[in-house]
């Protein structure tokens, strides 16, 4: 088996593996109060990050001599960090697709065939990258740290699940019913929170290669 097939099944078994963190999490068909939804949320992610670690760590990503492959320029947005930004989020969309209020299967079943893949693809042929290009000019700082490639993706996916589910309330509820400290909140967060997203995109990048 070459390479770019071991990163192609390796990604989709990190793909699998990720659902079964999804299945875990009890997420809500209805949108929750935020200050719920972060107290709750992110205290179920918190217990679950070192068994998810352990897990992806099992699935022995493949290991080559990363600093002969090619850098040159015209990696643009295919860096590991951005295309597992983009993975986590199909992965998300897929779910909620298959188990949450007017579930589609066959939509879900052609995310997964289309982009998804496409985005499995992608990363087993990337290329080292900037990710840094999506950081945000910004004097707010988030204390979250990697020291492992799969740490990184978890912490990623584990941000956009609750960026996921703390923007319900923007798609099915109408926002001008919420009060002003509630849209505050919610304005705080969304900044916040893609803050946090972009370090672990970075992470990603850095921690993937070296």
């Amino acid at each position: 088996m070459n390479q770019n097939q071991q990163l192609v099944n390796y990604f989709k078994e990190l793909t699998a593996q990720s659902y079964q963190l999804l299945n875990s999490l009890g997420l809500s068909s209805t949108p929750i109060p935020l200050k719920i939804l972060l107290t709750d949320l992110s205290a179920r992610l918190v217990d679950l990050k070192e068994s998810m670690i352990i897990n992806y760590q099992k699935l022995n990503r493949p290991q080559y001599n990363w600093c002969k492959t090619d850098t040159n320029l015209g990696v643009g947005l295919n860096s590991i960090g951005m295309l597992s930004d983009r993975l986590s989020i199909l992965i998300i969309k897929e779910w909620c697709l298959l188990n949450k209020t007017n579930s589609n299967l066959k939509k879900a079943n052609d995310l997964y065939q289309t982009q998804t893949m496409d985005i499995i693809y992608a990363l087993a042929s990337a290329k080292p990258g900037s990710s840094s290009m999506n950081t945000k000019i910004t004097s707010r700082k988030s204390s979250v740290i990697a020291t492992s490639w799969e740490e990184a993706f978890y912490g990623l996916f584990s941000t956009n699940i609750v960026n996921w589910e703390s923007q319900e309330i923007l798609y099915i509820k109408d926002i001008k019913s919420l009060s002003c400290e509630e849209l505050r909140n919610y304005i705080d967060w969304f900044s916040f929170g893609n803050i946090q997203r972009n370090e672990y995109i970075q992470y990603c990048e850095e921690l993937y290669w070296y």
